[in-house]
């Protein structure tokens, strides 16, 4: 099990992670999104998983991607910054604050900055398998 029963803050990279099932799905990156974070929603609303915080980070500006809070989910755009500089500068902040908080990532370039500040990282496949595996 890759997903810590201890609270935490999960950082996700939502277009690495709706991009890295694109192509098993083959339906659109807005289709893949929206089935995505109805997924996490329920995941958050299972007693497994409630006691984390799942913030699902989007490169640029808003677009409607449904309700922007789901349960335990939190969607957020990263407006002018990138995705990976937003994750990386929230992740330094909420680790250097004391919270636990792991990146879901499967840019490697931001796991070594990442590991560089002493933040945990996952693979987005492996995060996602997790879940869905023992959510069943």
């Amino acid at each position: 099990m890759y997903v810590t029963t201890k609270p935490t803050v999960y950082l996700i990279d939502g277009l690495n992670l709706v991009r890295s099932f694109l192509w098993q799905f083959a339906r659109t990156e807005e289709d893949v999104t929206a089935e995505f974070l109805d997924f996490m929603e329920a995941v958050s609303c299972d007693e497994k998983y409630c006691m984390h915080e799942y913030r699902v980070v989007f490169d640029g500006a808003y677009r409607p991607v449904g309700p922007l809070y789901r349960a335990g989910v939190h969607v957020i755009f990263s407006e002018e910054a990138s995705a990976d500089d937003y994750i990386f500068q929230e992740a330094a902040y909420l680790s250097q604050s004391g919270a636990r908080v792991i990146a879901v990532t499967s840019d490697r370039d931001l796991q070594a900055r990442l590991k560089e500040v002493g933040v945990k990282a996952l693979f987005c496949q492996k995060f996602y398998r997790s879940l869905h595996l023992s959510s069943r």
